[in-house]
């Protein structure tokens, strides 16, 4: 099975190679998303029985970006914390962040100025992160609210990432844990059975940097190397933290992990979301945006 749906990114690759890479980019993310998506929840409604019933299966698929398609389809009650009107109010705050962000970004990105003077990147990083604060932090956490309100077991896909002291934590526990869930159950824990904890992790973050090079790399042919670099490097650094050395220096926990974290999940970003990404997907992107607005 899953076999079978990783040739639905690799057929949207295909269909999709002579068009504007951004294009491209949007339809390997979205199938690969989706496949993932159809895979979670075939496990999730043999695990359940298909108790969960036709509507509550339709809305994981439709109505949420979270890959926690057990929880979701479960009988156990929403997380207490995540029902709080403040998890709606910043994730309104993050929205309208990021609407300002994209509102300084958008007209300086239609400047038909050359690429390779450089001069969009900055607006270009600008809008991306504006489209991340938007929907990441934003839609999709007073989303999650909603359902959590409703009593569905949907807590957000980003968990404060800011607050996170380790790496561990944040790849864990914080960040992006639609893929954090899933790699866990498909990846990880099938691995460790076999290979250990720690070749399991290091799989994971492998894994990790070849879906970042199929989105981001494969639709410019550029850039190679770099986004799988970047998860590479995590791996070493909660080796590094979780090393007897790393646990001296307090690496895992406390102000001096919060510092390791930081350090190490934003200062090789350029690896991850490089320069031609950038200006040959997401100026284009953010350039059509402002092309449709009024």
């Amino acid at each position: 099975m899953a076999a079978a749906l990783a040739l639905v990114p690799l057929a949207a690759w295909w269909s999709t190679r002579g068009h504007a890479a951004w294009v491209t980019m949007w339809a390997v993310a979205f199938a690969m998303f989706f496949a993932i998506k159809l895979l979670t929840l075939i496990d999730a409604l043999v695990a359940t029985a298909g108790r969960a019933g036709v509507a509550r299966a339709l809305a994981y698929l439709a109505l949420w970006p979270g890959l926690n398609a057990r929880e979701f389809l479960g009988d156990a009650a929403a997380w207490a914390e995540w029902r709080h009107g403040r998890v709606f109010a910043s994730g309104l705050a993050n929205f309208f962040l990021g609407i300002a962000l994209l509102a300084w970004a958008l007209p300086r990105v239609a400047d038909p100025t050359p690429l390779a003077t450089g001069s969009l990147l900055v607006p270009g990083w600008a809008g991306m992160v504006g489209l991340i604060l938007v929907l990441h932090f934003g839609a999709f956490r007073a989303m999650a609210w909603a359902w959590c309100r409703a009593g569905v077991n949907a807590p957000p896909i980003m968990r404060n990432p800011l607050a996170a002291t380790s790496l561990a934590e944040f790849w864990g526990e914080r960040w992006n844990i639609a893929f954090a869930e899933t790699a866990r159950r498909f990846i990880f824990r099938p691995l460790a059975r076999r290979a250990g904890a720690r070749a399991a992790g290091a799989a994971v973050f492998l894994v990790s940097g070849l879906v970042h090079e199929s989105v981001l790399s494969l639709p410019v042919r550029d850039g190679w190397g770099g986004p799988t670099l970047y998860f590479v490097l995590q791996a070493l650094g909660i080796a590094v933290e979780k090393s007897a050395v790393g646990r001296r220096l307090g690496l895992g926990g406390g102000a001096r992990g919060w510092i390791w974290t930081a350090l190490l999940t934003a200062a090789p970003v350029p690896l991850l979301f490089h320069a031609p990404f950038v200006a040959g997907v997401m100026v284009p992107f953010l350039r059509e945006i402002f092309l449709l607005l009024p």
